[in-house]
């Protein structure tokens, strides 16, 4: 029976009302403005779940999520814009309002950290002069990369030098993003959304007494000089409340997962602090700790600070530290009391030492290196990471591995960082890798260099990377 059209005009609102039903009950769908409404969301980014570790909601206004994230991030806003409006509104030459929310998973990394530090030294050479939109695309590709890579976090570099890679009201802005920062463009906000979306997670890595050479960024006069550089003095409380106030303007304005301090303590040079005006007023005061002591007892209550401070602002943001590889120079050299922080719980909630050896080591060994961190102390609330040296993949001179077949180790084997991979898988105790650092994943765009084998290092990574992923 053939239906004459004006019968089938009777259908359609029936079959449109199908139709769209149809497209809600396909969660994979992934509206946003400008877009196809049929576009669905790439595998690691599925919109609207929501696990129990977590997620993230971010505000997405490109077509393409894996090359453009928006530097603004909700749950549930709105932006108002003059981009295209979202596929079946009214075209108008008004600016239009759209709201389009994606939330994205958290990663496991309960089950194992696979994270890399991308350094202010890199950062710098990838963003320094470049417009708001170059940026962009350079920090995309970080996290396009590191995601690659098998990786599930980010160590991202957002205070080096008393300074701020974000807009800060406590620090000075990077020399390399100060332009950026005045055009209105926040890196670690872009960089927080970025690697959101790509399902890593992303810690604020900050270095809290390091001044550097220009001691004009320091931001209290209780500074000073170590060979070429300024640092803070770390039993000034001006200083802690200043180190402290800064790590509170990341975690309250970012949605970061962790805060994390490397192994820049005090400086190996202390010549400028024989005569500490603070150790003497606190010996002035019936103070009976020896200056080792003390000077431990000083960077004990910055850690502790710390970690009170990240805690009580954001439940689930974790505070960590990568201390030195060898636990001796920590507590002797630098006073970093770290045997401390990983037996009692309210100092760290992990440890990631910089185990940057090889297996032919002469006296620091990395299994033997691992084995002595994995002996320690550490309460159930404390998880150890290591810390991967992968920049020195295909050196030819190792000096401070000491023996010759140690030196020689990085330019005769392209497994090293395989093997340190899977050792540390191999110990249950261990919770996880991070290596060092970001642009060592691809050796054959660093510069040429007579101290190291290219080709050596490139096969390191292949045979890395084949077994990345767990």
């Amino acid at each position: 029976m053939k239906l004459r059209p004006s019968v089938l005009l009777l259908y359609i609102p029936f079959i449109l009302v199908v139709m769209a039903m149809m497209t809600a009950c396909d969660a994979s769908l992934w509206l946003v403005p400008g877009g196809d409404s049929t576009t669905k969301a790439p595998t690691e980014q599925t919109a609207l779940e929501t696990t129990s570790g977590g997620s993230t909601a971010i505000e997405t206004t490109s077509d393409n999520p894996e090359t453009e994230t928006g530097s603004s991030e909700s749950t549930g806003t709105t932006k108002t814009g003059s981009t295209a409006s979202a596929p079946g509104s009214t075209t108008s030459s008004a600016k239009k309002t759209t709201t389009t929310t994606a939330t994205y998973p958290k990663p496991d990394t309960g089950k194992e950290m696979r994270a890399a530090w991308v350094s202010c030294f890199e950062l710098d050479d990838l963003i320094v002069k470049k417009t708001v939109n170059e940026a962009k695309a350079v920090i995309d590709d970080i996290m396009i990369n590191c995601k690659a890579y098998g990786l599930n976090a980010v160590i991202f570099h957002a205070r080096s030098h008393s300074n701020a890679y974000y807009k800060s009201t406590v620090f000075n802005s990077a020399t390399s993003v100060k332009n950026l920062i005045s055009s209105g463009f926040d890196p670690l906000e872009y960089a927080v959304n970025a690697a959101h979306s790509r399902g890593l997670e992303l810690h604020a890595w900050v270095n809290p007494y390091r001044i550097g050479s220009d001691k004009s960024f320091a931001k209290c006069n209780d500074y000073f000089k170590s060979d070429s550089n300024y640092f803070y003095n770390p039993a000034s409380n001006d200083a802690q409340k200043l180190i402290v106030s800064g790590v509170e303007e990341i975690v309250k304005n970012y949605n970061v997962d962790g805060i994390h301090f490397d192994d820049y303590f005090y400086p190996t040079d202390l010549s400028n602090l024989s005569n500490d005006k603070f150790y003497n007023d606190y010996k002035s005061k019936g103070g009976t700790m020896s200056v080792a002591d003390w000077r431990r007892d000083n960077v004990s209550k910055l850690i502790k600070a710390v970690y009170s401070k990240v805690h009580s602002i954001k439940s689930g943001c974790v505070f960590g530290v990568s201390p030195r590889g060898v636990q001796s120079q920590n507590f002797g050299t630098v006073y970093a009391d770290v045997g401390l922080w990983m037996s009692k719980k309210g100092y760290v909630d992990y440890v990631c030492p910089q185990v940057y050896f090889g297996f032919k080591h002469k006296t620091q060994a990395f299994g033997k290196n691992v084995d002595s961190w994995i002996e320690m102390p550490r309460h159930s609330s404390v998880r150890l990471f290591i810390g991967l040296g992968l920049y020195k993949i295909g050196m030819y001179n190792d000096s401070n591995a000491i023996s010759e077949e140690g030196k020689k180790e990085w330019a005769t084997n392209d497994d090293i960082m395989k093997s340190s991979l899977l050792y540390v898988r191999s110990k249950p105790e261990c919770g996880g890798v991070m290596f060092f650092s970001y642009s060592f994943f691809k050796p054959l765009l660093k510069p040429d260099s007579s101290s190291w084998s290219k080709d050596i290092a490139r096969r390191e990574v292949e045979n890395l990377l084949s077994v990345m992923k767990p």
